[in-house]
């Protein structure tokens, strides 16, 4: 489906059907459909009898195909683990709550492999089944590793007649050069605050005023803050806001203990984000993520100051890096609510 929002975006794709650059970069914002799109335009491209706008029917065979996954010209990329559905796959869909450490030998992969690219060749080289068009969809392309990188740049340079490659990431800057220089690059938007909050409200049942406040944690990314309608994930979102509002004052080992059981990459993006709206305090501009806790980040933001706030953004940056693959996750939490503690009590100290 293409989501309100990016409509403008999609039918002017639709007007460049029939003359496409053959390998598409599709990024923008986590949260804001561009799988969706790319499907859509995927299966726009395989589509036997196409809309007179060049959308796809929906009732031919193409389509049908399409709808069951098993269209013999389309092959999806995507990182095994996402693929699989597991927990490892948590930076490619919706961020799972979940146990940390749980790491096992035969843990899917996050990358997408070279292997995976080599598969590609006899696809690419031999005409398609239903006409000339064949597609590869890449999701997410920052997952590439380097050698698959280099090995699809070398099948980009050359593609074959009618290969359509259609790439999607949230971190087109994570890309090598060579790959960017070889795409056409399509960038999408957020939404705009209230057409993102309408959309949310329509869609969960919430009201309003709570749709805007979900829409505001996840960084107005709609399909980001759908998750909070879930009674499960709004609680852990609120104990996340709760535990890391409550620092300087709360203690580490009473913090780390509310956090232990929630994966590492969705508590380092709530103190990320908790630290850019107390940048925005210390600034002079309203916060962004957090606007109904203004008088607290006020109160923090002038204990803190700029300089002791931008250093700790800078910690929290370098250890979110290697978010993924703590070699000991608790110690891992502790030392960051530590590193927060710290420079929110620099001026009080």
């Amino acid at each position: 489906m293409i989501y309100p929002w990016l409509e403008p975006e999609w039918k002017a794709l639709l007007a460049q059907r029939t003359r496409l650059h053959h390998a598409l970069l599709i990024h923008g914002p986590a949260g804001i459909g561009k799988s969706a799109f790319a499907t859509e335009l995927a299966r726009s491209l395989l589509c036997e009898s196409p809309l007179r706008d060049g959308a796809a029917c929906g009732r031919c065979s193409a389509c049908g195909w399409f709808a069951q996954d098993n269209h013999p010209d389309l092959r999806r990329l995507a990182p095994s683990a996402a693929e699989e559905g597991t927990d490892a796959g948590a930076g490619v869909t919706e961020e799972p709550v979940r146990r940390p450490g749980s790491k096992g030998a035969g843990r899917p992969s996050r990358d997408i492999r070279i292997d995976q690219i080599r598969a590609l060749e006899r696809f690419i080289e031999v005409s398609g089944h239903r006409g000339a068009t064949r597609i590869v969809l890449v999701d997410p392309a920052d997952a590439l590793n380097p050698a698959a990188a280099n090995a699809l740049l070398k099948t980009l340079e050359e593609p074959g007649r009618g290969a359509h490659f259609v790439l999607v990431t949230d971190r087109p800057d994570t890309l090598p050069a060579t790959i960017r220089s070889r795409c056409r690059a399509l960038a999408l938007p957020r939404p705009a605050a209230d057409v993102g909050a309408a959309w949310l409200a329509a869609d969960t049942g919430a009201d309003l005023a709570q749709a805007q406040a979900w829409l505001a944690a996840a960084g107005d990314a709609p399909l980001r803050a759908r998750r909070f309608a879930d009674p499960a994930q709004a609680a852990i979102h609120r104990l996340l806001v709760e535990t890391v509002a409550g620092l300087p004052e709360t203690g580490i080992v009473q913090a780390a203990d509310a956090l232990a059981d929630i994966a590492p990459a969705i508590w380092m993006t709530t103190l990320q984000t908790w630290v850019v709206d107390l940048q925005r305090t210390c600034a002079g501009a309203q916060p962004r993520y957090f606007p109904d806790r203004a008088d607290r980040l006020g109160v923090l933001a002038r204990q803190a100051g700029l300089v002791a706030l931008d250093r700790l953004a800078v910690r929290l940056d370098r250890a979110a890096r290697t978010i993924d693959h703590p070699l000991n996750p608790r110690l891992m939490l502790e030392d960051v609510l530590l590193d927060v503690r710290h420079a929110l009590a620099a001026r009080a100290s």
